[in-house]
């Protein structure tokens, strides 16, 4: 069972590979490989629609994605889309390492920003508890070193929360580097679409044994 198309149709390959690129062997990576584009066009896969439709390709939907999370946007918050996450659990299905892209709100401790203001807001009601419970035993010449005491605290829970969000967003937002790079996945896949679409089983047959020999 494998997780995506991509995996599949690598795995197809291989088997090209086992078979010492014979051309009933290659031939048949083929049949399957049409064999699981049709099934995913058969289902209504939307992206599947549109790449045979000529209206995108799985680069181009990659790169759509890509720039949400470009530079600086990668640590800032980012509001939920339900939208943008149905397409990327659709592009998920075709091609690995895309999870990083999913958008869960403005809440979520997935960046440094939004972990920041958590520490900073716990800070003040740790301050609060302090101040109920503390305060009345503090004599009026240390309020002021108290106070002092408090501001730290605050610059410290905040200090921490940011660290503790800038190790969250490279692991929420950041791809799998033990993973093949999406994009690459990605291109793999747009050029056995363009076999598909053109009908041409012979030249898809002898790209698997050409790509497969070049990528060994």
């Amino acid at each position: 069972m494998h997780d995506t198309q991509y995996e599949f149709f690598q795995e197809l390959d291989r088997r090209c590979v086992a078979g010492g690129f014979r051309d009933d062997e290659c031939r048949e990576a083929v049949r399957l490989k049409k064999a699981s584009i049709d099934i995913e066009k058969g289902r209504g896969h939307p992206i599947v629609g549109e790449i045979l439709a000529g209206k995108t390709s799985l680069v181009a939907e990659y790169d759509g994605f890509s720039r949400m999370f470009r530079g600086v946007r990668r640590f800032l918050p980012m509001p939920h889309d339900g939208a943008s996450n149905e397409r990327l659990r659709q592009l998920a299905r075709l091609v690995p390492n895309v999870r990083h892209f999913t958008r869960r709100s403005l809440f979520a401790v997935d960046n440094p920003l939004t972990a920041a203001v958590y520490g900073v807001v716990a800070s003040l009601a740790l301050e609060v508890v302090l101040t109920l419970t503390l305060r009345a035993d503090v004599e009026e010449g240390a309020a002021g070193v108290a106070e002092w005491s408090e501001g730290w605290l605050a610059l410290g829970f905040g200090v921490v929360g940011f660290l503790a969000g800038a190790l969250a967003s490279v692991r929420y937002r950041t791809r799998d580097q033990r993973q093949i790079h999406a994009r690459e996945a990605a291109a793999y896949l747009d050029v056995n679409y363009g076999f598909y679409n053109r009908g041409d089983d012979r030249a898809w047959a002898e790209y698997i044994r050409s790509g497969v020999r070049q990528r060994g």
